[in-house]
């Protein structure tokens, strides 16, 4: 199906200080737009060029689409980007669920997973497994999207499953006395390329980097997982999300 009077606007964060953080939004807004999907496909940030605004700008469009490039229902998505949008006079603009509400992305993090344990021939009740997190004080829903992941990777038998955060307790920094003894799997609940999942959380882990694998620390070895947020995992997802937004109006 195609919508050849809407224009698709994928709204991320952006970073000042890491150069990769925006670069799998514009990825996988270059490929929605090479498949003709959208009349007009576009990508925007908060701490990045072009802005929500720039973006929005000169569309010709009838309608516009915004897909938040946002794992949570959280501060960003209800309070930062609402009000972007609402400030912008002219313009209507549906706006999507944030991409971490999507079911997929509870597949995805189950395959990274499954890939770690591969890698050592273990199964899941030899293993903890944390989901780290970004949270916030300043909304109470930014935690909810790691907390149900979480829950559901519990059911998966691990030996213990928690949702962890950069911001909220429990905290990632105390990750050795929340998972006890043996190996620990860590997934970072965090878009590809941005400076938390591929920085803060590893730094806090005592991890050398944030490649996909195992890393030995002091005590015991961590399993990282890659991030969220790859072009090829998010292309079908976000243009499942703008088509039924789209369907529905």
């Amino acid at each position: 199906m195609r919508f050849p009077d809407t224009a698709l606007i994928l709204a991320g964060h952006g970073s000042t200080r890491n150069a990769d953080s925006s670069r799998s939004t514009r990825e996988t807004a270059h490929r929605i737009r090479k498949r003709g999907i959208f009349a007009e496909v576009r990508s925007a940030f908060w701490k990045e060029q072009p802005s929500y605004a720039d973006a929005l700008r000169g569309l010709k469009s009838r309608k516009v689409v915004v897909v938040p490039w946002f794992l949570a229902r959280g501060y960003f998505t209800q309070k930062v980007l609402a009000g972007e949008l609402t400030a912008i006079s002219g313009v209507e603009c549906l706006v999507t669920d944030p991409l971490g509400g999507r079911p997929e992305i509870l597949q995805q993090m189950r395959k990274r997973a499954a890939r770690l344990l591969a890698v050592k021939n273990w199964n899941p009740p030899q293993v903890s497994l944390l989901v780290a997190s970004h949270g916030t004080p300043l909304h109470a829903g930014s935690r909810g999207a790691a907390s149900e992941l979480a829950e559901q990777m519990a059911k998966d038998g691990y030996k213990m499953v928690r949702a962890v955060f950069l911001e909220e307790e429990p905290r990632i920094a105390d990750w050795r006395t929340l998972t006890g003894h043996g190996p620990v799997v860590v997934l970072p609940h965090f878009l590809a390329g941005g400076l938390h999942g591929s920085e803060d959380v590893p730094g806090l882990l005592g991890l050398p980097s944030s490649r996909e694998g195992w890393h030995p620390t002091v005590d015991r070895e961590i399993g990282y997982g890659e991030p969220l947020g790859l072009p090829e995992e998010m292309e079908e997802l976000v243009v499942g999300l703008a088509s039924e937004i789209c369907r529905g109006s």
